[in-house]
């Protein structure tokens, strides 16, 4: 694609990213994750329903979290961000970790 104000190639990517259960971004809306350079949110989808980023939904598991790198070179650092997760593995069902 070819931009002419600036005379640039742009080559985006879209990427979907899975919220899993031990996400760090579980009940934060959108605007309270940083983003790398280069990559903006288009939202979220949830249920097969695309719910915009101008909406600023709070982010919950079985999301998908849709963002565009506007480079590819940030792709990888885009998939960074968004699947960080906690480092121990909680729920408020059960827990792995052995009562002392």
């Amino acid at each position: 694609m070819f931009c002419a104000r600036k005379n640039k190639v742009l080559n985006p990517r879209l990427l979907g990213v899975f919220i899993e259960d031990n996400s760090i971004y579980c009940g934060l809306h959108l605007t309270k994750i940083q983003l790398p350079e280069q990559c903006v949110f288009v939202g979220i989808l949830r249920e097969s329903q695309v719910i915009s980023a101008t909406d600023n939904p709070t982010i919950f598991a079985g999301d998908y979290v849709l963002a565009i790198a506007t480079h590819p070179m940030m792709v990888p650092a885009l998939k960074v961000t968004l699947k960080k997760i906690h480092s121990v593995y909680y729920s408020l069902n059960n827990c792995l970790l052995e009562s002392v």
